[in-house]
């Protein structure tokens, strides 16, 4: 399988976690909206506001859950620069969810923590410095090299023609 095909899947991994919280979430609120309308007298039990703050809590909570998933998964989809580091903090949130969450961040480490990832989002850098892909690199022949204050210099094979 092609680091590309790894990509993607973590990205599908990442919206299966995500879809799945809110799932989670959806069968909460309508948990406790069924025991909120169920008795419209309420003569015993805790008061209709109690209910009301738990679906705000764990409207909250899922949701904490869920948008790192998305946000990762937007960013592996659409190659962000950003989606590596995404994908590491959505990964680490998500292992707290049996067993899909789980499974998105064994994946997505294994993929963003080895060299798998460099495939997709680095471009090949040639002596530590890349050009513009508009910007004509055939004119410009030499070497790149360390100095003593450790910066990286272009020294040209021969002096350029300016005329």
């Amino acid at each position: 399988m092609t680091n590309e095909q790894h990509n993607k899947y973590i990205s599908w991994v990442f919206l299966a976690h995500a879809g799945f919280q809110l799932l989670m979430l959806v069968m909460m609120i309508a948990m406790f909206s069924a025991i909120l309308f169920a008795d419209p007298g309420r003569g015993s039990g805790p008061p209709r506001a109690f209910f009301w703050i738990m679906i705000a809590f764990f409207t909250v909570f899922y949701l904490l859950f869920t948008i790192p998933s998305i946000i990762a998964a937007y960013g592996l989809r659409n190659h962000k620069g950003w989606a590596r580091i995404a994908s590491i903090i959505a990964g680490v949130i998500a292992a707290m969810n049996m067993p899909i969450g789980t499974a998105a961040c064994v994946y997505a480490l294994w993929f963003f923590l080895g060299d798998n990832w460099k495939d997709v989002y680095e471009a090949p850098v040639k002596g530590g410095l890349t050009a513009p892909a508009e910007f004509d690199t055939s004119k410009w022949q030499g070497s790149f090299e360390t100095d003593q204050s450790g910066k990286t210099v272009f020294t040209p094979a021969q002096a350029p023609d300016w005329r």
